[in-house]
């Protein structure tokens, strides 16, 4: 992360932590993979993560924290024509100013696709790319 802005070196050091702490909780029972084939609502992965619990796993508060701030990061299921900017800043990665554009731009019409949210000013092309699977135009 040399070089990188400090927000930026933050980020990946905030999701390397978040990272390990999934890796110590939710690795004993399964493998990691299991949660990365299976992304969900945010709600869904909280009633998930709270049914892990319930069934015997286990860790500090701050490594639920970790773990629900990681998978709503990266693992968390978005649908562009109806979130907020804050839940469009979280799941998509995007700076407010980036959010608010997509918001100004749905207030014109509805995204139909990919290519169409890749149109908005701001946006990271391959960065959506990455997410495609996270990403639904209802």
């Amino acid at each position: 992360t040399a070089g990188l802005p400090v927000s930026a070196q933050d980020s990946a050091r905030n999701l390397a932590r978040e990272h390990e702490s999934l890796q110590a909780v939710c690795a004993r029972c399964h493998t990691l993979q299991m949660v990365m084939d299976t992304p969900m609502s945010f709600d869904s992965w909280h009633d998930t993560v709270q049914t892990m619990i319930d069934r015997g796993a286990n860790g500090t508060d701050e490594q639920l924290d970790d773990i629900m701030d990681y998978l709503h990061r990266t693992m968390t299921t978005i649908n562009v024509n109806a979130a907020g900017a804050e839940e469009l800043e979280i799941v998509l990665n995007v700076p407010e100013k980036t959010a608010q554009a997509i918001l100004a731009r749905r207030s014109q019409r509805s995204f139909t696709g990919l290519a169409d949210l890749k149109s908005v000013p701001g946006v990271d092309a391959s960065a959506m790319d990455a997410k495609a699977k996270l990403i639904f135009f209802k």
